[in-house]
């Protein structure tokens, strides 16, 4: 599958060096990887209508945008009720330096 002239190649353009003991490893590693990969591109992967299981449909969610009285975006005060802790308008998080 893959040569030692190849693995070479390779080596020199990832710019490592490989000792005699290294490329005699890595070939059979290859090998290995390409036949397996050989044997993926021939498993039968296609999908026909009676392999699904149940019914499938896409479920949506109607958009709602709450407005305060206004007639403003209300989700500013949502969000920050939502955090874990807060100080005044800001969510507040711990010092990390």
């Amino acid at each position: 599958m893959i040569t030692t002239k190849e693995l070479e190649k390779l080596a020199t353009l990832a710019r490592i060096k490989l000792t005699e003991e290294d490329k005699t490893s890595l070939v059979k590693e290859f090998d290995s990887i390409l036949g397996y990969i050989d044997q993926l591109k021939k498993v039968d992967v296609s999908l026909d209508s009676a392999s699904r299981v149940g019914d499938v449909k896409n479920v949506a969610r109607l958009d709602v945008i709450d407005l305060d009285e206004a007639g403003h975006v209300d989700a500013r005060e949502r969000l920050l009720d939502e955090a874990p802790d807060r100080e005044g308008d800001f969510i507040a998080v711990k010092k990390i330096l």
